[in-house]
């Protein structure tokens, strides 16, 4: 897991990482904003960010790619390295689909009727871009499993958009069944 991680932030600039952590506290700002007035703003915002990310993330897998660390070719064979579990092959699972997390999120904010199969298309054709940059720029190993991780992560980001409104009427209505009844009593 030690070399996963030296990789990674041997990788990318550090500037990269700020603009990772600037795209998730937008996204948090999105989820916990209430007022129509607010939301249209962030947007705007969440669009300019969601740019930002996509370049972070040609950044970090393609741009900055330490060539010398990275092994190349093509894996066409899916759940290849899964027999092989390692700390190191499950942390590489979960940064894949962490990495796409956002681009379902934000994707489904722009789109203007997001569904599941969308997100999913669309996270499929951007990781398959990057597979592809990868494999024909020679900065890195071309996977399926990749391809489909990166896709597991665009859909978690879609459904974590579409539950926020229920689970934020759900906390709103505990909160106010809270307060309704201390001032009751």
């Amino acid at each position: 897991m030690n070399n996963i991680l030296s990789f990674v932030y041997a990788s990318a600039p550090e500037w990269l990482y700020d603009v990772l952590l600037f795209v998730l506290c937008v996204m948090a700002v999105w989820i916990f904003s209430r007022r129509k007035i607010i939301r249209v703003k962030l947007r705007r915002l969440l669009g300019v960010v969601y740019i930002e990310y996509l370049v972070l993330m040609m950044c970090a897998t393609i741009i900055f790619r330490d060539y010398s660390t990275c092994s190349l070719g093509v894996e066409l064979v899916p759940f290849w390295n899964y027999k092989y579990y390692t700390n190191e092959v499950l942390w590489e699972t979960i940064l894949n689909i962490v990495m796409f997390i956002p681009v379902g999120f934000c994707s489904a904010v722009f789109i203007k009727r997001p569904a599941l199969l969308k997100i999913f298309l669309l996270s499929m054709v951007l990781s398959g871009t990057i597979e592809l940059s990868q494999y024909l720029l020679q900065c890195g190993m071309c996977e399926t499993n990749d391809l489909m991780n990166n896709s597991v992560g665009g859909v978690l980001g879609y459904l974590l958009y579409r539950s926020t409104p229920i689970l934020l009427n759900a906390f709103r209505q505990k909160r106010f069944e809270y307060y309704g009844q201390g001032a009751i009593a």
